[in-house]
C-alpha cells in the first residue's frame, strides 16, 4: 500500500526497459544474419557496416592473406595495396603451413593466392571456414597441386565416384578424397581447374595482350561500374563452371579464337590429350550461400602493378583500380 507522498510505480520505465531489451535482441539477430551472409551489412544503409565492424572487430573488417611457396600471384604486393591509403584495411599475412581453422575464424575475409601446393587437410580447412560463415577470395591456381605424399590417384575423385553413372575420368585437383570422405573444393569455388594459360600458350609473357574482359552484370557490387572490353594482359588459370555448384559468372575473357593445346605432364585430369579449351574463359565467379566465395582466375593486384603496359594514348601505366575496389567493398560492405 502506498503511503501519502510516495511516488506511484512508473509503468513507463518498465516499457522502456522491455523495448530496450527487444531492440538489443533484434540488433544481435541482425548482426548474426550479417555474419551468416543471409543479409548484407549495407542492406539498410552503408553506415550499418561501420557499426557492425566496430562491434565485432574494433573498427575495419579484418582480412588475412594466406600464401604458400608456389603458384600465381604476388601476396606481398597485394598486402601493400590493401594496407595503403586507398583502403587502410586491417590486414595480415600468414604462411599456409602454419595456418589453422581457429585462426581463420578470427577474420571476416580470407584471401588465398600463390599457394598452388596444398594438402587435403588444407582444402578441408577452407571448406570449414566458408561453412561457418567466412568470406573467401580464392585466386587462380591455389590448391591445384598435391603434396608428394598425397599425389597418388587414389587421393583424387572421379566423376563416377561422385555420381552414379558418371565418367571414370578424374574431375580435377580441387576434387579430392581421404579414404571414403570426399573433399570437394570445386563445389565451394563453383569451377573446375584445367590449367594455367602460360602452361599452354607459347606467346605468354608480361605485358602481352591476351584478350578482353567482359562483365556479366555491372550492377552487382563485385563488378560495379567496370568497363566492358577491358584489355587483359598476363597469366591466368583456365577453369570451367561446375554445373552442380551454386555459382554465378561475373566476368569472362574473350580470347578471340579457340585455344587448342596439349596440357602439361602431370595434368592427368586432362588425360594428356590435345584439348580445345574454347575461346571464352571464366575470370570471376561468385559462389556459395550469400555469395561469400569469390574466385578470380587472375591475381587482381597484377592489374595495378608495374607489370602492366603503358597506355599508348596517355603514356601512363594502365591500372584497373576498380576491380580491387569492387572486391573489397563488394565482399565486405555491400
Amino acid at each position: 500500500m502506498n503511503m501519502p507522498g510516495d511516488a506511484a510505480p512508473s509503468s513507463g520505465s518498465g516499457l522502456y526497459l522491455k523495448a530496450g531489451i527487444l531492440a538489443a535482441l533484434l540488433l544481435a539477430l541482425y548482426f548474426l544474419l550479417i555474419y551468416l551472409n543471409i543479409v548484407s551489412c549495407g542492406h539498410l544503409h552503408p553506415v550499418v557496416c561501420d557499426v557492425y565492424y566496430s562491434v565485432i572487430s574494433g573498427g575495419k573488417p579484418k582480412l588475412l592473406i594466406i600464401s604458400g611457396q608456389d603458384g600465381i600471384g604476388d601476396p606481398d604486393y597485394f598486402y601493400e595495396i590493401l594496407k595503403g591509403p586507398r583502403f587502410s584495411a586491417s590486414v595480415r599475412m600468414r604462411e599456409l603451413s602454419v595456418t589453422s581453422l581457429p585462426e581463420l575464424l578470427q577474420y571476416q575475409m580470407v584471401i588465398v593466392e600463390r599457394a598452388r601446393t596444398m594438402k587435403i587437410a588444407d582444402h578441408r580447412m577452407f571448406l570449414d571456414y566458408a561453412n561457418r560463415g567466412g568470406k573467401i577470395v580464392w585466386i587462380a591456381d591455389a590448391g591445384t597441386m598435391a603434396t608428394p605424399d598425397e599425389s597418388g590417384r587414389n587421393y583424387f575423385l572421379a566423376y563416377g565416384e561422385r555420381k552414379a553413372g558418371g565418367s571414370p575420368s578424374y574431375i580435377g585437383p580441387w576434387a579430392r578424397k581421404a579414404g571414403s570422405k570426399q573433399v570437394s573444393l570445386d563445389y565451394m569455388l563453383g569451377v573446375e581447374y584445367l590449367a594455367n594459360y602460360c602452361e599452354l600458350a607459347s606467346d605468354c609473357g608480361a605485358g602481352s595482350l591476351v584478350g578482353f574482359m567482359n562483365f556479366s552484370d555491372t550492377g552487382k557490387r563485385q563488378v560495379y561500374g567496370l568497363s566492358q572490353q577491358l584489355p587483359f594482359y598476363g597469366d591466368f588459370s583456365i577453369v570451367r563452371p561446375n554445373e552442380n555448384a551454386y555459382q554465378s559468372g561475373l566476368a569472362y575473357l574473350d580470347y578471340g579464337t579457340s585455344l587448342v593445346a596439349k596440357p602439361p605432364q602431370g595434368h592427368f585430369w586432362l588425360q594428356g590429350q590435345s584439348t580445345n579449351f574454347g575461346k571464352e574463359f571464366p575470370m570471376m565467379v561468385s559462389s556459395g550461400y550469400g555469395s561469400r566465395v569469390l574466385y578470380y582466375s587472375f591475381p587482381p593486384e597484377y592489374l595495378v602493378s608495374e607489370k602492366m603496359p603503358l597506355d599508348p594514348k596517355t603514356g601512363k601505366r594502365i591500372a584497373y583500380w576498380g576491380i580491387i575496389e569492387d572486391m573489397y567493398y563488394g565482399m565486405l560492405y555491400r
